[in-house]
């Protein structure tokens, strides 16, 4: 397998399949074979105009939870395409020493709301980590209602 025309071949606009198929190779083969060259895949379709508003939309700082409600679009259809965007930063892991502070600002009287902005992170989040560590536990009666221990 020339992996040179391989290059070629894709740089001059045919897709894939079109490659495996002129080169009598499998579909996957030449796939890997571009990837191992390190070549940049091009996305299957260019983005449909409501993928355009999904992803403008996310650069100006609405969550996906906000654009899924905004557009009528599935949550999950619409973190797919913002996922696919080179905007989206996966949300990194709180350290265990950040997991401590959290623990700590709650105990010294700090507001779950203060916490969460400060941190970056959302309210049920810091409860979480607050149940997890059994500094909160769920009130038994009215739903929805918190007590600390």
């Amino acid at each position: 397998m020339d992996q040179e025309k391989l290059k070629e071949m894709y740089d001059s606009g045919l897709t894939i399949r079109q490659i495996a198929k002129e080169m009598g190779l499998s579909y996957s083969k030449v796939r890997r074979a571009l990837i191992k060259m390190g070549v940049k895949l091009k996305r299957r379709k260019p983005l449909s105009e409501e993928d355009k508003k999904i992803i403008e939309l996310y650069k100006e700082g609405m969550s996906i939870s906000k654009i899924s409600k905004l557009l009528s679009r599935n949550y999950n259809s619409v973190l797919r395409v913002v996922k696919s965007s080179p905007y989206y930063k996966a949300r990194k892991k709180l350290s265990e020493k950040e997991k401590a502070k959290i623990i700590n600002l709650f105990k010294e009287g700090r507001s779950i709301y203060s916490i969460a902005k400060e941190f970056n992170i959302s309210t049920n989040l810091v409860v979480y980590y607050l149940r997890k560590s059994k500094v909160m536990e769920k009130k038994r009666g009215r739903r929805g209602s918190i007590q600390s221990s």
